[in-house]
């Protein structure tokens, strides 16, 4: 999964700008800028705006990924938007959180509601996250689709997982691996691993609810 600190630096790189010159548009520092960049930040809701307009993109492309074909900027091509638009619309099932005891049979449970978002993977599923540990990445009443097939995990993807008869969402990391939360820095405990746990699913969007 991309994630926004990749799409920032994308999105600098392609208007030939510095660190620093960024940081200066966004009214920030220029570390401000590499924490994000590098994955350890995120940015808090007033830089996002300033972001947004220093480097003329999208909001929702900058939170997640996605373009709706009104932005003409240098990030949204018509390579992006071909294949957004070739890309089937699926009900995607929203399940229960899996029980703690049963994590891998709760992800076959009756769905509480189907949402609609066109994704590019055969077998997704949503669930509504509600974790201080990773409220950075996805904000309460997020709800993260996930793709079951899962592959070699991917430096700075999401990824749902059993640790300890629990079910987590973290953002995985390389040398050393590990599964880092991506709340407030210091409250949360990262995990390091000395073998892969049960993964049962890659994060692949998210879609925040804004009203009740």
């Amino acid at each position: 999964m991309t994630q926004i600190g990749q799409r920032i630096r994308e999105a600098r790189t392609n208007r030939q700008w510095s660190q620093a010159r960024l940081a200066k548009a966004a009214s920030v520092s220029q570390p401000t800028v590499a924490n994000w960049e590098n994955g350890s930040h995120s940015p808090r809701e007033t830089a996002l705006e300033r972001l947004t307009d220093a480097l003329d993109v999208q909001r929702l492309w900058l939170l997640e990924g996605h373009i709706n074909g009104a932005n003409n900027s240098a990030t949204t091509t018509q390579a992006h938007n071909d294949g957004y638009f070739d890309t089937p619309i699926m009900h995607v099932p929203v399940l229960p959180w899996p029980m703690e005891t049963n994590a891998s049979e709760g992800l076959n449970a009756a769905p509480i509601r189907h949402l609609a978002a066109s994704v590019q993977v055969k077998t997704p599923f949503a669930l509504d996250c509600d974790d201080p540990a990773v409220s950075r990445a996805f904000p309460a009443t997020t709800t993260i689709i996930f793709d079951r097939h899962i592959g070699p995990l991917k430096d700075g993807g999401f990824y749902l997982f059993e640790w300890e008869q629990k079910t987590l969402v973290r953002r995985w990391r390389n040398h050393p691996g590990r599964f880092e939360p991506a709340g407030d820095p210091g409250r949360f405990d990262t995990f390091f691993p000395t073998k892969r746990p049960r993964i049962l699913g890659r994060a692949i969007m998210a879609i925040r609810c804004l009203v009740d």
